[in-house]
């Protein structure tokens, strides 16, 4: 999908979010008048004073928040288009993820001022407790920090086909705790965020790579010559010119043991997808298993 398509389905999203807005806009300034115009009625009647008060705040605290978070949308959108870039979504998740943040502690916030309950007195009362919570959740923290990061860099985003460690999968979702990966046995696995800045990464869908690689061994007493094998997979690949781009691919000797000599294939598809990366692997595993039956 090209900058120019990214930014027609996102400014959908955003005139969405504009009328929720305008929503929000028409419901907050009656409430707001009623304030003002009705101070005796609420004065005489504390418990629903409260109520529309803590209303009002969370209101109005939340239309400053989605605004912000349009504008911040709209140009990042506007942005990429200028400069001809794909908008990869990193950062507007992570606005998005602010924002949540953001009304989570509104809400607390309007929940206190609801039952009377003066937010800066709670805040001062727990302060040391507050300093014991942070120690105790510190590696949470670090790791929403981390989150942020990660979703600002503008490397990692979701969609991606990335390496992490000994991870490798599509990245389906990016908390502020973990991301979230789609391996390929179709398992879900989860990487804490801490972990993405201490280990390696290989993001092929970030480079636009559609290059793939097999590994595989066969005991030294099956193994072929180098370029008989070669040219009898690259025949292979040739067959399914639909997926694997022709004459792509390559042959590499890793290691050669007393027992077994490593190789590694590499190849081109002619689109990225994990579907058909993992069907293409799948067969020239079982070619190399066919090889090793016939040996035998």
């Amino acid at each position: 999908m090209n900058s120019q398509q990214e930014y027609i389905k996102q400014s959908i999203h955003l005139k969405k979010d504009l009328l929720i807005l305008v929503i929000k806009i028409i419901v907050f300034i009656p409430i707001t008048y009623s304030l003002v115009a009705n101070q005796d009625y609420y004065t005489h009647k504390p418990v629903i004073g409260h109520l529309v008060y803590a209303l009002n705040v969370f209101l109005s605290s939340n239309i400053l928040i989605s605004s912000t978070r349009i504008i911040l949308l709209s140009w990042y959108k506007r942005r990429s288009l200028y400069f001809h870039t794909s908008s990869r979504g990193s950062f507007v998740l992570g606005i998005n993820r602010i924002a949540s943040v953001l009304n989570a502690i509104v809400i607390i916030f309007s929940v206190m001022l609801a039952f009377n309950i003066n937010p800066k007195d709670f805040l001062t009362s727990i302060t040391i407790v507050a300093a014991a919570i942070a120690l105790i959740f510190k590696d949470y923290i670090t790791n929403m920090i981390s989150g942020l990061i990660i979703m600002f860099s503008d490397q990692l985003t979701l969609g991606d086909y990335v390496k992490i460690g000994d991870y490798q999968g599509q990245i389906v979702d990016i908390t502020l705790v973990n991301i979230v990966i789609n391996n390929d046995d179709d398992d879900i696995v989860m990487v804490p965020n801490n972990f993405v800045f201490t280990t390696n990464i290989v993001n092929q869908s970030f480079q636009n790579s559609r290059k793939v690689s097999v590994e595989f061994e066969l005991p030294t007493q099956y193994t072929m010559d180098r370029e008989d094998l070669k040219n009898l997979l690259n025949d292979l690949l040739n067959k399914h010119s639909n997926e694997v781009l022709e004459n792509s691919m390559k042959l590499k000797i890793l290691t050669v043991q007393k027992d077994v000599v490593k190789y590694k294939v590499q190849f081109t598809l002619t689109n990225l997808g994990k579907t058909q990366s993992q069907f293409i692997k799948n067969i020239v595993l079982n070619e190399v298993l066919k090889i090793g039956k016939e040996n035998n």
